[in-house]
């Protein structure tokens, strides 16, 4: 993966994951347990195309989609 690839999907996997947080009122501890059971961070990871087009609101409500449809 070229580095700035690799530098926007980190930037945008923090931008998420911060985000999913905040509305849903959850600890890093508690969003790191979400993340291990779906794999949150490697979705945003392997898409970050998608995610970079998106809101840090509609990042939120992709990975509530996410989880929903893996669950």
């Amino acid at each position: 993966m070229p580095d700035l690839r690799l530098d926007n999907s980190i930037f945008l996997m923090y931008l998420a994951s911060e985000e999913y947080k905040r509305q849903h009122h959850i600890s890093s501890g508690q969003f790191l347990e979400l993340d291990g059971k779906y794999g949150i961070l490697s979705y945003i990871s392997d898409c970050p195309e998608v995610f970079d087009s998106m809101t840090q609101d509609e990042m939120a409500r992709e990975i509530d989609e996410y989880i929903a449809a893996n669950q």
